[in-house]
């Protein structure tokens, strides 16, 4: 071999040989550097953890709806203890750390210890022994507001650590930092004779201002409760939401759980429905598409529909309406009144499928919206059109969405024209959270045409007119759409279980709130105005008259 060819081979291997101390080097200082700091400084220090206490969670007027309470972690400096091991279980009780470990320098002795069981424990002045505060989570308003809270639990380090909703979301904020007892140890794990005892205080976690009103809350899981008993539904949802800033101003799901015991709770209800469940939402999504074909200019609440005289043949299958009746040269508020089927095929046809699939995109359904609580899932909407999924789109099959999306959308018509985010948490700590930039969809003229519109669905339907007067709203102008969503089985749509739903918002012309009742599978009756609908009905009254709204 040349010298030059050796030469070479020399070159390439010391190549070789820097990339991987490079490589190594990276690994050592950039992946695991925060590990073997940390292993270090078990090394060379011993470190008992001190917890910080939680940030609360506020509702809007201040007052906590979680909070913590006092609790004690009694501890112990093995290295002072002059009494033997047997004599401090006898006095305890039972403990949790090792005194018997000569290794051992700090030692947990006994974790969430009331007030009077740490005094008892300290009057004994035994040398070696201290405590520190150790807050756990207390939730003045029970179980009320569970999904949106979520809970404290523990990770794998045995750490508390928020899951689900709020603490889950904003566990950064909440959760603080530790603070440490730490005394410096020589190579064999004994602490160093002159070493110091050092403390490191623990930082508070940050309080959160949610927009929760504590009375709308109790107003909505009150009629939640009575509707899902009185109809045999398997579980229910109701969303109380500002449609001019997406604020949340109440949310309940039946089946709930206790935050504070949340370990006797099945685990399949910690997630919340309100934005992790997903489904086809029917006959409410018709003022959206509606909605749509105006603001393009492609229809008037006054346009008849040339081919609702009967059923509609497309793709393979056959369009009818719920209930099987026609009624030649509807108008398209007679369309929503009505809540026919083909009528809103017509609406479909006469927007196209660019169009009508980009205004399903402008709503953001098959997106997450952003809302600031842990498991929001993001529906899905279709990659793949034929003309029978188009038709059936328009009055909700073939697309899933999430009770916040709906309210969110519902909100674009209640707030003139703009797709806002919905959110809890207004401020941390003294510091607000500034709002999301509104996306404009709609035109003014555009909502407020399908705002009438609403206002008729509400005044002329017949299954819902009862309901408005016997919830005593004749006064008030309420705009509103009920649903009934066939749940799809193996491929195909069953008529004996239902997704009953009525959205809607109050008052009319402005807009206070949006509400959006879920009753899933009633067993008494299947059709979302008959069982969402008095739900919706005493909602909305209910919250008129605490927000003191004349008519």
């Amino acid at each position: 071999m040349s010298f030059e060819a050796r030469l070479k081979v020399l070159t390439i291997f010391f190549l070789v040989f820097l990339c991987l101390i490079t490589v190594r080097l990276f690994y050592l200082q950039v992946i695991i550097g925060d590990k073997l700091v940390s292993a270090a400084q078990n090394q060379h220090f011993a470190e008992l953890e001190i917890p910080a206490q939680r940030g609360k969670i506020l509702a809007i007027d201040g007052t906590p709806i979680v909070t913590n309470h006092k609790s004690y972690l009694i501890f112990a400096n093995a290295k002072k203890i002059t009494v033997p091991p047997s004599e401090i279980l006898e006095k305890i009780g039972t403990i949790s750390g090792n005194l018997n470990d000569p290794k051992a320098i700090w030692v947990p002795l006994k974790s969430r210890v009331t007030k009077e069981e740490k005094d008892r424990i300290m009057n004994y002045k035994i040398t070696g022994i201290d405590y520190a505060e150790e807050p756990i989570r207390f939730y003045p308003e029970a179980s009320s507001a569970a999904h949106i809270l979520g809970f404290v639990g523990m990770d794998i380090n045995s750490r508390p650590k928020g899951y689900f909703g709020l603490e889950g979301n904003y566990e950064r904020e909440l959760s603080g930092r530790a603070g440490y007892k730490r005394l410096e140890k020589d190579a064999f794990g004994r602490p160093i004779a002159l070493a110091i005892e050092t403390t490191i205080p623990a930082e508070d976690g940050r309080d959160l201002t949610t927009s929760i009103d504590k009375t709308a809350q109790m107003i909505v899981e009150s009629h939640l409760k009575e509707g899902v008993k009185t109809w045999g539904a398997i579980s229910g949802t109701v969303i109380v939401m500002d449609p001019n800033i997406g604020s949340i101003i109440a949310m309940a799901s039946i089946p709930s759980y206790d935050p504070e015991k949340y370990t006797d709770y099945d685990s399949e209800l910690y997630k919340n429905p309100g934005v992790a469940e997903t489904f086809e939402p029917g006959s409410i999504m018709k003022p959206l598409i509606m909605a749509a074909a105006i603001n393009e200019n492609k229809l008037t609440p006054q346009t008849n529909c040339p081919v609702c005289a009967g059923p509609r043949s497309l793709g393979g299958g056959v369009i009818r309406t719920f209930n099987n009746q026609y009624h030649p040269n509807l108008t398209m508020t007679d369309v929503l009144v009505n809540s026919d089927n083909t009528g809103m095929v017509y609406v479909g046809e006469s927007l196209g499928k660019d169009l009508l699939l980009s205004y399903l995109y402008k709503y953001q359904f098959g997106q997450k919206t952003g809302i600031d609580l842990e498991e929001e899932e993001a529906g899905r909407v279709k990659t793949e059109w034929y003309p029978l999924d188009l038709a059936t789109v328009t009055f909700g099959q073939g697309v899933a969405v999430t009770p916040i999306q709906m309210a969110r959308g519902f909100s674009v018509i209640a707030n003139g024209g703009y797709l806002v985010t919905p959110h809890v948490v207004s401020k941390i700590n003294n510091y607000s959270v500034p709002p999301a930039t509104k996306v404009r969809i709609l035109s003014e003229e555009t909502a407020k045409k399908i705002t009438a519109m609403l206002v008729e669905v509400n005044l002329k339907s017949p299954l819902h007119f009862p309901l408005e007067r016997t919830a005593n709203l004749s006064h008030y102008k309420i705009a509103a759409k009920s649903g009934t969503a066939q749940i799809p089985i193996a491929g195909s749509y069953t008529d004996e279980k239902t997704i009953a739903s009525v959205i809607g918002f109050a008052p009319a012309d402005e807009p206070k709130f949006v509400v959006y009742v879920k009753l899933n599978e009633p067993q008494v009756r299947i059709w979302g105005s008959d069982t969402a609908g008095p739900v919706f009905y005493n909602i909305v009254r209910d919250l008129l008259l605490y927000y003191n709204v004349s008519p």
